[in-house]
């Protein structure tokens, strides 16, 4: 396996490594994980170093450095008003005193940009990068759900692992596309503990300017505090933010 890889897509599995659970490993650790050579872990790791796109600890154990978040918060402003939209989620999260977040849809990954901590009654959210999964959870149902045309979303949807994160994640294709359809009509999404238990989660669709699903502003919570009686007003605040970021989508 190792004899097929180059040189670059062994320091790129090292660095997804890295990016894992508990975001601290040792050269041991990363070289059974990866089944790679120990030696050229710890020449991809000490390359690495001198870049400062990992650090050592203590432990002597290796981390992510300084210059790899350099480079990656960079993919956050690939979008000229990005610091808008930001203003825009922590003004919904004021409003609704509720976690509010921002994800997108990217070649195909659903990825977390930006979630507001400006009004956290409980801390429930995502850290910001995380990959969220197309079948479960506010965030992938509601931004699938307008994926087009709708050949390619049954192929996605055929094709992937639905994995039962919880008694309610939906893992029949057939239900999950008729879910998407009735988040299409009805122009919101819901996540009642499908991705986590005890968590609840709202999510609106963000457009582009000639209709193309972007990505979601959404809400999380936890279900024995949300107040389900403020539904539709959390929607209606949620798709006026929605309305408004997609100005600024460029």
């Amino acid at each position: 396996m190792e004899s097929k890889l180059t040189a670059i897509s062994k320091s790129i599995l090292v660095l997804k490594v890295l990016a894992e659970p508990p975001f601290a490993y040792s050269v041991l650790e990363i070289s059974e994980k990866l089944s790679l050579n120990r030696t050229t872990v710890h020449r991809i790791l000490s390359e690495f170093q001198d870049a400062f796109i990992v650090v050592q600890n203590a432990d002597k154990k290796y981390t992510i450095g300084p210059e790899l978040y350099h480079i990656g918060s960079k993919y956050l402003y690939r979008e000229k008003g990005f610091n808008r939209i930001k203003e825009i989620v922590d003004k919904v999260a004021i409003q609704l005193k509720q976690n509010i977040g921002y994800t997108v849809i990217d070649k195909g990954r659903i990825i977390n940009l930006y979630e507001s901590e400006l009004t956290m009654p409980v801390k429930i959210t995502y850290e910001h990068g995380s990959f969220f999964p197309i079948h479960c959870g506010a965030y992938g149902k509601t931004i699938m759900a307008h994926v087009e045309p709708h050949e390619v979303l049954e192929t996605i949807v055929n094709s992937t692992s639905l994995e039962k994160r919880t008694s309610k994640t939906i893992t029949d294709p057939k239900l999950l596309l008729e879910e998407y359809e009735k988040i299409r009509k009805q122009g919101y999404g819901i996540s009642d503990e499908e991705n986590m238990p005890g968590a609840y989660g709202v999510g609106v669709p963000v457009f582009t300017s000639d209709g193309t699903i972007h990505g979601c502003l959404g809400l999380a919570a936890f279900k024995e505090t949300f107040d389900g009686s403020q539904l539709e007003f959390y929607i209606k605040v949620l798709k006026k933010g929605a309305r408004e970021i997609s100005k600024y989508i460029v």
